[in-house]
């Protein structure tokens, strides 16, 4: 049976990573596509990724997280039951990350520097500030061969290669610090307590009329299932309702 699965972060450093993630893929899906909506589309997503890297200490979170997985995969590997071959790789990968990460400079800066993307950013902030009254030198560029601009769409995203490949090792201890277990929510409401857990994966039948929403954090959380009516409305769902849920 198709499922659907939802994401919840219970801490701000995932719900960024994710953010980002969320971002990467939609610059990867819009690139090549030589329409002018989808290529706006490409540098709205871009300019959201160099946003969300001003405003913290992106790399530091990083290289912390990397650190930590390099930790926990030395010590599984004095586990017997553990195939040796597949940690190791995947040590070398965090290892390898790492090294790349720390000689690395500041994380999107050749974007932040590059003069064409500085001229036309701040337009993207207003409502329709991508107009060609707006950016005449941008309405040019969008008319440019489809060659030139994918060459400088791959040139920005191989930019951001090292932020892509770090996010996504991340991510990917993460979820698979868990399995999933089925699980009932009692009146369409779970509740539990955790123990230093960063991300809720949810997954529901695709047929299924109800969606869930989460409060908590990384000690403990509510999942409360809702539902929309034909008017959109939305209601909490007043059933036991059977779903699949990894705390990871």
């Amino acid at each position: 049976m198709t499922e659907i699965l939802y994401e919840f972060p219970l801490n701000e450093k995932i719900r960024t990573y994710l953010r980002i993630e969320h971002l990467l893929n939609r610059l990867e899906y819009q690139c090549g596509h030589n329409e002018q909506w989808a290529v706006l589309d490409f540098l709205n997503a871009l300019f959201a990724i160099l946003d969300i890297i001003e405003r913290g200490d992106l790399k530091s979170d990083l290289l912390k997280d990397l650190e930590k997985h390099e930790k926990q995969l030395v010590a599984w590997a004095q586990h017997p039951s553990v195939n040796n071959s597949a940690l190791q790789q995947l040590l070398s990968s965090v290892v390898e990350m790492s090294g790349r990460l720390m000689s690395s400079n500041k994380l999107g800066q050749s974007l932040r520097d590059d003069k064409f993307l500085a001229s036309i950013k701040q337009r993207f902030s207003i409502p329709g500030g991508s107009c060609c009254f707006d950016l005449p030198h941008m309405h040019q560029w969008l008319h440019q061969s489809q060659q030139v601009i994918e060459q400088n769409q791959h040139a920005w995203l191989a930019e951001l290669d090292i932020l892509q490949t770090v996010i996504e090792l991340d991510l990917r201890m993460v979820r698979e610090k868990a399995q999933y277990l089925e699980c009932q929510a009692e009146a369409g409401l779970y509740q539990n307590t955790v123990e230093n857990v960063e991300l809720l994966r949810i997954k529901l039948p695709a047929d299924s009329p109800y969606y869930p929403t989460v409060s908590g954090h990384k000690n403990r959380f509510a999942i409360r299932f809702m539902q929309n009516d034909q008017q959109q409305n939305k209601s909490a769902c007043q059933q036991a309702l059977i779903f699949k849920l990894a705390t990871c």
